[in-house]
């Protein structure tokens, strides 16, 4: 299945920050949306992401994160994914480089963001199908 389709059923809504904005702004944006990570942009290119894992880290780092800006903690080298993208090559991807949120580009603009949840979601209802299937042609064989 490509990244198009799994848009489709989910929706391809958005939240983003920008560098500048404090972390306790975002954690509210995480908490009242829930979600786990929210896309950083610069002049509408994605210049990182933040999730509530890197948040925490934060935490190791300082007493405290409120006021931090977002820059200070996001993750700046971002893999992004289009949609024409395979759901099983990017959760292999994701497992690989242990991250949970993709946002998806297209001709230059987000236009959404994937999680590890929906792309393993998506595998286990096309599994389960192919399961089903199976056990139909094999009751019908005998």
């Amino acid at each position: 299945m490509l990244i198009r389709d799994i848009l489709k059923k989910k929706g391809s809504k958005t939240f983003t920050a920008t560098k500048e904005t404090k972390i306790v702004d975002i954690a509210h944006i995480l908490t009242k949306e829930n979600i786990g990570a929210i896309v950083i942009l610069e002049k509408e290119k994605v210049a990182g992401i933040l999730s509530e894992r890197d948040i925490v880290r934060g935490f190791t780092q300082k007493k405290s994160v409120r006021n931090t800006q977002a820059q200070e903690l996001m993750t700046k080298n971002v893999f992004t994914c289009s949609l024409e993208d395979n759901n099983e090559d990017l959760l292999t991807l994701m497992v690989s480089k242990h991250f949970r949120h993709l946002p998806v580009i297209d001709k230059g603009k987000l236009v959404g963001v994937v999680s590890i949840g929906d792309l393993v979601r998506d595998r286990t209802k096309r599994l389960k199908k192919e399961i089903d299937q199976l056990k139909s042609y094999v009751t019908k064989s005998y």
